[in-house]
């Protein structure tokens, strides 16, 4: 039945060799050993290899191990077969921390080492990154903060706090997604003025990842901060429609608040974004609040209604909403001179 089954792996179709390379783990090491001398009769057939990965990972043994690491760390390895060896090596757990610790040691091999260990589910899988920290590499600092920050562990926070003043960016915006991670994590540590700071990094990406993580810790004093950048005139358009986002994700009256008084912003797409962000919101508790806000707004008369984008966004938005006021402007609108505010009107009434 092993030889079967070892035959089937060389030569079957590619669902018949799945089937084997999960069965074959069930006949021991002698199983191992011929798929390792598969592997030697056929060391240039990929696709082999892939499903030969699949199998070695299912053995508990040195041998499958270091067949595994040998293949993650030879760069001649069809990347698929690599990938494959990595994800086999993460579900071996606790067995394949050792060697992959032994990888980090080689500077080559440090950020693929980095990555399997994150997928390897164990306490033990994160200790060998800390050593790291000190070498000088902003690329292994990101990575090892980018695992940090999913596992939740105090000796982390320092690295987070060193990570947010770091030269390169991508270890601040991996150190700014950590922090909004770990915002009740560590009490002791003022996450919002931190994140406060990183909305004015010079680098997009990381003031976007901050306004991410403001909306993810979610309390008032964040809320505020969001609106308050949101107004200013210096913040830059691209920022500003990620904190649009940001304050719509929290769906809280004070957020609410803060998107209507983003209306003002004259950017006639931010205040088409605040406009969609703010339709909606589905919370019976706010619903009233955004459309009587977004009411009022529309009869201020402010300048953006000027714009046919504008009105098409009111239109669509009011009729996601059955109220009076809110189906009354969107009625109006079926009488604009503008086609596409009349079809969008259209449209806004027949979700009422």
């Amino acid at each position: 039945m092993l030889s079967a089954m070892l035959e089937v792996l060389e030569w079957g179709e590619f669902a018949d060799r799945w089937e084997a390379a999960k069965r074959l783990p069930s006949f021991g090491r002698s199983a191992l050993e011929g798929i390792l001398e598969l592997l030697r009769s056929h060391p240039d057939d990929a696709e082999l290899g892939w499903f030969a990965a699949q199998a070695i990972a299912q053995f508990d043994d040195s041998a499958a191990i270091a067949t595994l690491v040998n293949w993650v760390t030879t760069a001649s390895v069809d990347e698929d077969v690599r990938a494959m060896a990595a994800r086999g090596l993460a579900t071996l757990g606790e067995p394949a921390i050792a060697p992959l610790s032994e990888l980090l040691r080689e500077k080559p091999w440090q950020v693929l080492a980095i990555r399997t260990l994150a997928q390897v589910r164990h306490p033990g899988a994160i200790e060998p990154l800390f050593p790291l920290w000190d070498e000088g590499n902003r690329e292994v600092r990101a990575e090892i903060l980018a695992v940090l920050a999913t596992r939740r562990d105090r000796r982390a926070i320092p690295l987070i706090l060193q990570g947010l003043k770091d030269l390169g960016a991508r270890v601040r915006r991996e150190a700014t997604i950590a922090l909004g991670l770990y915002g009740d994590f560590a009490p002791e540590v003022d996450a919002v003025a931190l994140l406060e700071a990183q909305l004015l990094d010079l680098d997009l990406s990381v003031a976007q990842q901050a306004a991410i993580a403001l909306s993810r810790i979610g309390t008032p004093t964040g809320i505020s901060v969001l609106a308050r950048m949101l107004r200013s005139a210096h913040t830059p358009p691209p920022l500003q429609f990620d904190l649009i986002r940001a304050l719509g994700w929290i769906e809280h009256p004070e957020a609410i608040e803060g998107l209507l008084s983003a209306l003002s912003v004259p950017h006639e797409g931010l205040c088409a974004e605040t406009i969609r962000i703010l339709c909606q919101i589905r919370d019976p508790l706010l619903t009233p609040q955004v459309v009587q806000g977004l009411v009022n707004w529309w009869y201020a008369n402010p300048p953006q209604r000027e714009s046919p984008h504008i009105r098409q966004a009111i239109a669509l938005g009011l009729g996601n909403f059955n109220q009076r006021e809110s189906q009354a402007i969107v009625r109006s609108l079926l009488e604009d001179p503008d086609e596409a505010v009349r079809w969008h009107a259209r449209a806004g009434t027949k979700q009422s």
